[in-house]
């Protein structure tokens, strides 16, 4: 029979024995002796100490902020559109905001290669599984 969380406890409570959880200390710590999360680490905190790249990216979010109701209503204006796309480009072309995307995009395959092979050894897709609202 299933138990169902009550408020005090949590689902975490309830579906993690021992095992699991072991299992799932060791599976972070090989994640994170990857090349992919070293890779991506190194490009994190890189990004975060590059002053002209935390102002690319905070110009091209400004932006797209600002323009985002216009562009729901399909208002906006070639121009308005051509700036955002000018403030995009600027900001990847930022070394720093390229090696982070592209290190994140890296280990984000790593990640679903790793999930689709737990999805194969237990016969479920293991991400969707455990996307919220899956039940």
């Amino acid at each position: 029979m299933t138990q169902i969380a009550t408020p005090t406890e949590t689902m975490t409570d309830l579906a993690m024995t021992d095992q699991v959880r072991a299992a799932t200390k060791a599976f972070a710590a090989a994640l994170a002796e990857t090349r992919e999360w070293q890779d991506f680490e190194d490009a994190a905190v890189a990004f975060k100490h590059d002053r002209a790249a935390q102002e690319a990216v905070r110009m091209f979010q400004e932006k797209q902020r600002a323009l985002q109701m216009m562009q729901q209503l399909g208002m906006l204006e070639q121009k308005e559109l051509d700036e955002l796309n000018r403030l995009r480009d600027a900001m990847m072309n930022q070394p720093r905001v390229r090696a982070y995307v592209d290190a994140q995009n890296e280990l984000t395959l790593l990640c679903q290669a790793a999930a689709q092979e737990i999805s194969a050894a237990i016969g479920l897709d293991f991400a969707s599984a455990c996307a919220p609202g899956c039940c």
